[in-house]
């Protein structure tokens, strides 16, 4: 079970005459709710405790809600409203795995989900969207097809070895990750995920020969 929320792009007029977004609609506004503490323990997290926010999550959704304005912050980045929510993972941090598979590919994201699941990975609202068109750019991320979005604590043990075989499991369905919160992809898997990364690879050469703009994303992959 989930709570599903879908959404059109609103136009300007649509919002109430008084309204502050009408002077900046594109805005990015969070509502500032009180700041994750500094000092949570850093076992808080457990599939109890991730099972039980999962369940108010949940239940505080309405069963059915139409029309409804929402800001941009709001709809699509509904956590950034807690300042430091990062915390409630402890000092040990956790790990973004997020990646996509195209339509006609969904028993590949079932298998990945069930694997997950059997993995017994406390995970704080892992996030399903639907994607529309891609973008033109060389290694952009979207495709059309399903992205699924998840925060898995660091210190899980053998994680490494598990991501990596669901990365396995992503491009040989035709896949990617994403390569903006990737922080342990093999390099020997990006050209299956990025069909055009050698277009890309070739234009880095020939703008940068000498290789001063670089980052550790670019060394690890060698992009």
């Amino acid at each position: 079970r989930a709570v599903l929320t879908r959404g059109d792009h609103a136009p300007l007029d649509a919002l109430p005459a008084r309204s502050r977004a009408r002077h900046a609609p594109l805005a990015f506004r969070t509502s500032r709710l009180p700041a994750t503490p500094d000092f949570l323990p850093g076992g808080l997290l457990s599939r109890t405790t991730v099972g039980l926010f999962n369940e108010v999550w949940y239940r505080k959704a309405p069963r059915e809600s139409r029309g409804r304005l929402q800001r941009i912050s709001t709809f699509f980045h509904p956590l950034d409203g807690v300042p430091h929510w990062n915390r409630v993972y402890g000092r040990g941090g956790f790990v973004q795995y997020q990646f996509v598979v195209g339509h006609g590919r969904e028993e590949a994201l079932r298998r990945i989900v069930r694997r997950i699941s059997a993995r017994r990975c406390p995970s704080f609202l892992a996030v399903l969207k639907r994607f529309g068109e891609a973008d033109p750019g060389w290694l952009s991320f979207p495709v059309p097809g399903w992205t699924l979005a998840l925060d898995i604590p660091a210190g899980l043990p053998g994680l490494g070895a598990f991501l990596d075989e669901l990365d396995e499991e992503v491009a040989d369905a035709g896949g990617r990750v994403y390569l903006a919160k990737d922080s342990r992809l093999r390099p020997e898997l990006l050209d299956a995920m990025y069909p055009r990364l050698a277009d890309f690879r070739a234009l880095r050469a020939e703008l940068d020969p000498r290789g001063v703009f670089v980052s550790d994303l670019a060394r690890r992959l060698a992009l």
